[in-house]
């Protein structure tokens, strides 16, 4: 299955950076109002990115604050599941005249990608969908996934 996987994810590579870009050009500031419906876009177009690799997804908590994006893979009854943590919000791109090309327009530069959010911290989950999409596409992983991406990191939330 791991072989399987790697070889999707390998051939899938140049798709997957360009769905990476997408999520990138979010600019999901969740502690500015002006960006409140650009948050809860990047949520909304995480869970139908979920539902696309074969996880159940939806969204959960948004009484006056961002939803939780919620996905769970149950492949395997009985075995452990894995539970992956992050989130879709960004800080401001304030100052902008600091930034060397526009923060959510992705740039590569010198091999490294440069992006509100880029490292922290869509990267993360969204490898780790990634991951999951291919290891599920090749049999399933060993173990149950569930994700939890929230959307008031870099605001202390409410939920």
């Amino acid at each position: 299955m791991l072989d399987k996987a790697l070889d999707r994810a390998r051939s899938n590579h140049d798709g997957d950076v360009a769905e990476w870009f997408d999520e990138l050009r979010i600019p999901s500031i969740a502690t500015a109002p002006d960006h409140r419906a650009d948050t809860i876009r990047n949520a909304e177009w995480l869970v139908e990115r979920f539902q696309a690799a074969g996880l159940e997804s939806d969204l959960w908590g948004a009484e006056g604050g961002m939803p939780i994006v919620r996905a769970e893979w149950r492949g395997r009854p009985g075995a452990p599941t894995a539970t992956i943590y992050g989130h879709y919000d960004v800080q401001p791109a304030d100052p902008l005249e600091l930034w060397t090309s526009p923060p959510f327009e992705p740039t590569v530069r010198d091999g490294r990608v440069y992006a509100r959010g880029a490292a922290d911290s869509k990267v993360n989950h969204f490898a780790a969908l990634k991951a999951a999409e291919h290891a599920i596409a090749a049999g399933g992983p060993p173990v149950n996934i569930r994700f939890l991406i929230e959307g008031e990191e870099e605001g202390g939330g409410t939920v």
